[in-house]
């Protein structure tokens, strides 16, 4: 069997639906004939036996969609089309379709569109595509039950959604500090629905009591990036808040050995990448008591009211102080991530695929 994969999000920096990208493919890889289309030349090709990489040279998601994709699909003999990203199944096209919607964030954060040109439009731009796709598609997966009951609510049949959970690697063994400091991670990327902006104000409230700590903050973002550092200096933190923008494998497995816990008090998930990738580094986890994260962090995390920067506080210093507490955070985690790996969930995607 030959699987088409659409790698537009593989194409910049490997973060998360690029990584999914990138850990399916190399697992479905081993048994099955893989080939990415990409829309321009990747930053870090996804490569290995059995993986093809073709570029459909475009900057226009309409072209490569429903154009240059259909009659790639066609050319190389897909048997099976694996829209990765949410949307953007062609409407021409002889390749049975899966589709994977990893969430529903564009509808359920306020004012998500609002950097776009025409946020209104934009909205039900990418709403009528996702509806679009959903049509098409054989098979839709989501990557947890919250999504998928996101998407019954929106109108579409249950029949047609399965979930199938995400992996999560062996952890990288790393030798080196990347940042000599005690630190409080976020690992999650820079984005509206991040909540970074009360995380940096509950941090000032930590700062006063335990100075000695930063907050390290990874990702990249060229609109919002620049109000957070804002609100750093308003709050006199340009010392204790460090913005480390986009980490590679080894940095980032630097990064999550030596924190003294993630926190991550994100607004909504899908379903919440950071957080199996703190439980397998042993890293107390604080995070949000919202959406897919109670699915995934259940039992094994502090969860918080993300809306209110006094309890996200509180729990950050309660982990500082009760290293008992934080030490059976770290075994809950390790207990946790055991369901949790990428052959176990290509696996049920060749299930899929098959079927």
């Amino acid at each position: 069997m030959k699987i088409g994969f659409d790698g537009r999000y593989a194409t910049g920096d490997l973060v998360g639906i690029g990584n999914y990208i990138k850990y399916l493919v190399n697992n479905i890889s081993e048994s099955q004939k893989c080939v990415i289309f990409y829309s321009k030349k990747p930053k870090y090709p996804i490569e290995g036996k059995n993986i093809e990489g073709v570029i459909l040279k475009t900057q226009s998601d309409f072209i490569f969609e429903q154009i240059l994709l259909p009659r790639s699909l066609k050319e190389y003999k897909i048997d099976v089309f694996h829209q990765t990203g949410n949307v953007g199944i062609p409407v021409f096209t002889c390749a049975k379709s899966i589709l994977t919607v990893h969430d529903l964030i564009p509808f359920e954060v306020k004012n998500y569109f609002s950097f776009s040109k025409s946020p209104f439009f934009s909205k039900y731009l990418y709403l009528f595509k996702l509806y679009s796709s959903c049509l098409k598609a054989k098979k839709i997966v989501t990557d947890s039950e919250y999504t998928k009951k996101g998407l019954i609510n929106i109108g579409i049949c249950s029949k047609k959604i399965e979930v199938i959970r995400l992996g999560i690697n062996i952890p990288k063994k790393v030798n080196f500090r990347f940042i000599k400091s005690d630190y409080i991670l976020n690992n999650g990327g820079i984005d509206i629905r991040k909540n970074l902006d009360l995380l940096i104000r509950s941090f000032e409230i930590v700062h006063k009591k335990k100075p000695e700590y930063k907050l390290i903050i990874t990702g990249e973002n060229e609109e919002i990036l620049p109000k957070l550092k804002e609100l750093v200096s308003e709050l006199h933190l340009k010392q204790a808040v460090i913005f480390v923008g986009y980490v590679d494998d080894l940095k980032l497995a630097s990064l999550l050995k030596y924190a003294r816990c993630l926190c991550y008090p994100s607004l909504l998930e899908g379903f919440g990448f950071p957080i199996l990738e703190a439980f397998s580094y042993g890293v107390p986890v604080i995070t949000s008591n919202t959406s897919s994260i109670l699915e995934i962090a259940k039992d094994a995390s502090i969860f918080v009211n993300p809306n209110d920067k006094y309890q996200i506080a509180k729990a950050i210093l309660t982990i500082l102080n009760d290293n008992k507490l934080a030490e059976n955070l770290r075994m809950s985690g390790f207990e946790k991530i055991k369901g949790f790996s990428w052959k176990k969930t290509a696996n049920e995607y060749i299930y899929l695929y098959n079927s």
